[in-house]
């Protein structure tokens, strides 16, 4: 199923399919519990966000470049392989609205399934842009995405955690790979080099700004919106940015309760209610101004409706409810 957004992009919307259908054929395996997780996992109704960006960069130079649709696999790949990793971290039990591949299997199922998407990645990737500058790239990328995690999983329960350090977990862990795709984009399609490092710009800043606003949702959505439990970072002491804003607005009084949030329900209640009050308007005001600077790299590529459809998207992106 491709996401509802994609629709209204005709030029998009058949290419995502032929992206869905390649990973869809790559990823099978001999092992059919996996194999058949990893393909319940491929078509549950991801947003296909990073391949979907891609393709829309990929409009800057040849659109008809076959090469795409092995690069936008490449990127799913990839970003699919984290996501399973860090439900096992999580300890997640649904994501997309299904159960994930660790609660339906074991954790080294799971871990397995995600390696071997990492080598479905490159495999593709080579496909798409083998030239070895790219390929430096590409790896440089997956550097950074494991530092994020890395920081993230060391700090967990570390109150010290700053919100430069933060924004240094997410510059890792999501911002690099929504860079990497619109990178991709105007690489892969031949585009003007001069768009080249615009475009890893937009995705940096669109996708810092992505994971601020999945993390207030965290604290301000619930299930149905996000298909996802609500409050688990908080529950798995993962400070993310609207705790780390009320702990700096009030650490004595609340630090305390962040331990026994994380079972105790009238505990996690208080803490919810102190970092809606000090920490949302903090963590939205930093989300909008990210959202501004990907909004203004946008002037650097040329007018038109390519131009146009971006900033509708980003807008559309970064002010959901989901």
């Amino acid at each position: 199923m491709i996401y509802p957004l994609w629709h209204q992009y005709p030029e998009i919307y058949p290419k995502l399919q032929h992206v869905q259908a390649l990973l869809t054929q790559r990823t099978r395996i001999r092992q059919p519990l996996v194999g058949n997780l990893l393909t319940q996992q491929i078509n549950a109704g991801g947003k296909m966000l990073r391949s979907g960006l891609m393709l829309m960069f990929a409009q800057f130079g040849d659109f008809n470049r076959p090469e795409l649709i092995s690069g936008g696999a490449a990127i799913e790949a990839l970003h699919l392989a984290t996501l399973i990793h860090d439900d096992v971290l999580d300890h997640a039990d649904a994501r997309r609205g299904v159960d994930t591949i660790h609660s339906q299997a074991d954790n080294r199922a799971a871990i397995y399934a995600g390696d071997f998407l990492f080598s479905v990645y490159f495999e593709l990737m080579a496909q798409s842009s083998p030239d070895v500058a790219n390929v430096g790239t590409n790896a440089m990328t997956m550097r950074r995405i494991f530092l994020g995690e890395l920081d993230q999983n060391g700090q967990t329960n570390q109150r010290d955690l700053t919100v430069h350090q933060y924004l240094r977990q997410i510059s890792g862990k999501t911002a690099a790979l929504f860079a990497l795709a619109t990178y991709q984009g105007v690489r892969i399609s031949q585009a003007d080099p001069s768009l080249f490092i615009p475009a890893y710009r937009f995705g940096r800043y669109l996708g810092m700004s992505f994971q601020m606003i999945d993390d207030l949702l965290d604290y301000t959505g619930s299930p149905s919106q996000t298909q996802k439990p609500v409050f688990e970072d908080l529950q798995n002491g993962i400070y993310t940015l609207p705790l780390l804003y009320a702990l700096e607005t009030d650490r004595a009084s609340l630090t305390p309760h962040l331990n026994a949030a994380q079972t105790d329900p009238q505990e996690l209640a208080f803490v919810i209610e102190r970092v809606r009050r000090d920490g949302i308007p903090q963590a939205t005001a930093l989300a909008e101004k990210y959202t501004q600077k990907a909004l203004a790299t946008l002037a650097a590529f040329p007018k038109g409706e390519t131009r146009d459809a971006l900033l509708t998207i980003t807008n559309t992106m970064l002010n959901r409810k989901l």
